[in-house]
């Protein structure tokens, strides 16, 4: 690698002029998109105008490593990073809640149909799909996955919501699946089946998931053409320092004539970098999108670079925003965490638009729900005005947290001035992700002057931790469908919740069986019916009085896009759908971009 690392960086200097210091890995990858042969394997040559260079998400990245990249199991909670799996199994549908005519996209399924009590539903499958290894797709891999992750739950991703949900899954033929649920659902498809941000089931091939162990199965053997994914793309390379993926002529949506193929030839996807480096490499252009940036750094793109856009084209806010509001999370079975009385001291502590503000430099909103701030869930907020009003979420009063304290036993120290009860002063350690970096150190000093000994820190293993409940508080947006707020709500259920030190799905940790009674109620409650409001209602008086988690900013995705090789991103203009690569909409990004020259 060293040797590698100096030729290429040499080589690099002489052609484009481009910084001299970079990392071997970003050297090895703009060798890569030159036709290079980083690990003595021939790769193809693909221009750089027909190269796609991203950094990855941090989740599985340590010291400038992809610690996955020998691995391809989607279903292994906070086991994989989004380098491949999020666009390359293709969904039954796709959704795109930033258009005002949303619908679901058909896309391997051409349509279902409930029937009259939602209770069943029976989906057809487009003919001719095809996995990558020229299997056909069938009706038989829906039905192979969704009884595989009944038959590991509470395990696996998904795996809870489907011993939930399915009686039984059955393929009729080779082109129609019959699921007959437990009880009524009208959403069951577009929850869980339509592919939209982060949510949506992959769904794999039977013939090479049959008889594994799908808990250890790393799904990854290069020389077998493992992983077989549906998408038009195949391994080329992976290694710690990068995955490439290399554009495969046979997609079945190319050969059925369903979809062109990407003009898109190579991806490569390097491991996470801290913001700096983004920035530097997209100056460079060598980098054609990145993670989310500070509106300050976005400024400094726009300002350097006269081909950088984003979503809001080159005018503020720069951003769109996400159905992933940020709270305050906890583990709300430890003490003293598992008391609504101190989360709601702790609440009162927090001022919300100082962190906007200051935090994110005005740029995006707070939160006062566990739902988005989008347009179909006006109404919903709408709804809870009162609600928010009667339990003073919005409220940043520290005399109300001291009294709450000291109801509870706890007296300021006379040194440190932090709530100490038994010699034990009151101490919160935030794990977050890098996204909020700058947000969290002004939400610690709130809360250290309302008398907390509060830190952050940020760890490669969060995801882990904060899944196993050994992180007791920490940030994390709350995933949301963007038509109603069922999925968000949901995610309290009780059915998520496992005993510190074991894997959950969704970390809150919550319980309250009233609350369950609602959700269970609403899922069976299509979005138009008129009760619908009235159970939303019941349910979010009992989350906002129990507050198992502290809503405080709405997550707005701050995504620079770089035109000096690739036109068509997604905009404010033309919202096709999100512009985040790491989102399991990725796929049609890749197949609306267009090579400059």
């Amino acid at each position: 690698m060293e040797c590698i690392y100096r030729q290429v960086c040499m080589r690099q200097k002489s052609r484009v002029g481009v910084l001299f210091r970079l990392s071997a890995f970003f050297c090895c990858a703009l060798l890569l998109a030159c036709g290079g042969e980083p690990t003595g394997g021939r790769l193809k040559e693909v221009p750089r105008n027909r190269t796609l260079i991203t950094d990855c998400a941090e989740n599985n990245t340590c010291g400038g490593q992809i610690q996955d990249y020998n691995t391809f199991n989607p279903f292994v909670p906070g086991g994989i990073s989004r380098i491949g799996y999020q666009f390359l199994y293709e969904p039954l549908y796709f959704f795109n809640g930033y258009r005002a005519d949303a619908v679901l996209m058909p896309w391997i399924a051409t349509g279902h149909r409930f029937n009259q009590d939602y209770s069943e539903v029976t989906i057809d499958i487009r003919p001719g799909v095809k996995w990558s290894d020229g299997m056909p797709w069938t009706a038989h891999d829906l039905v192979f996955t969704i009884n595989m992750l009944k038959e590991h739950a509470p395990d696996l991703v998904f795996s809870t919501d489907m011993e939930t949900w399915v009686e039984t899954a059955v393929a009729l033929d080779s082109l129609t699946a019959k699921i007959v649920l437990k009880s009524p659902n009208p959403r069951f498809i577009s929850s869980y089946f339509a592919h939209v941000h982060g949510n949506g089931v992959p769904i794999v091939p039977e013939h090479i998931w049959q008889g594994e162990d799908p808990t250890t199965f790393a799904n990854y053997d290069l020389a077998k053409g493992w992983p077989v994914v549906t998408g038009p793309y195949e391994i080329a390379l992976s290694e710690p320092g990068q995955r490439v993926w290399d554009l495969r002529a046979d997609w079945w949506a190319a050969k059925s004539g369903f979809h062109a193929l990407p003009q898109v030839e190579r991806l490569i996807f390097l491991p996470y970098m801290e913001e700096h480096q983004r920035v530097q490499n997209l100056l460079a252009n060598n980098l054609d999108t990145c993670l989310e940036l500070r509106p300050s750094n976005i400024i400094t793109l726009l300002e350097q670079h006269d081909k950088m856009s984003t979503w809001t084209g080159r005018e503020p806010p720069y951003s769109y925003m996400t159905p992933w509001p940020i709270a305050l999370g906890f583990n709300n079975t430890e003490e003293p965490f598992a008391d609504r009385a101190i989360r709601r001291a702790i609440n009162f502590a927090i001022d919300r638009e100082e962190l906007v503000e200051i935090g994110w430099q005005g740029s995006g909103n707070y939160a006062l729900l566990p739902l988005p701030e989008v347009p179909q869930m006006q109404p919903y907020f709408a709804a809870a005005e009162d609600l928010i009003a009667k339990y003073e979420i919005g409220v940043h009063d520290t005399a109300r947290t001291a009294a709450i304290m000291r109801g509870k036993g706890w007296a300021r120290g006379a040194g440190d001035g932090y709530w100490q009860k038994e010699g034990e002063a009151f101490s919160i350690t935030i794990d977050i992700l890098a996204h909020f970096q700058d947000l969290t150190p002004i939400l610690v000093a709130q809360l250290k002057e309302a008398g907390f000994d509060a830190s952050f820190r940020r760890t490669s293993d969060f995801i882990s931790r904060m899944n196993q409940g050994t992180a007791r508080s920490f940030l994390m947006g709350n995933l949301n469908s963007m038509s109603d707020p069922y999925q968000g709500l949901s995610h309290f259920h009780s059915r998520y919740m496992r005993p510190t030190g074991e894997m959950a799905e969704y970390a809150w940790r919550w319980a309250n069986p009233e609350f369950d009674a609602l959700i269970d109620q609403m899922a069976r409650t299509p979005n138009d019916a008129p009760e619908m409001m009235r159970i939303y209602r019941e349910a979010m008086a009992i989350w906002l009085e129990e507050l198992p988690a502290i809503p405080i900013v709405q997550w707005p995705h701050r995504i620079p896009v770089n035109e000096t090789y690739w036109t068509g991103w997604p905009s404010a203009e033309d919202p096709y759908i999100n512009s985040s690569y790491w989102a399991r909409s990725w796929l049609l990004v890749l197949l609306n971009l267009q090579p400059v020259g």
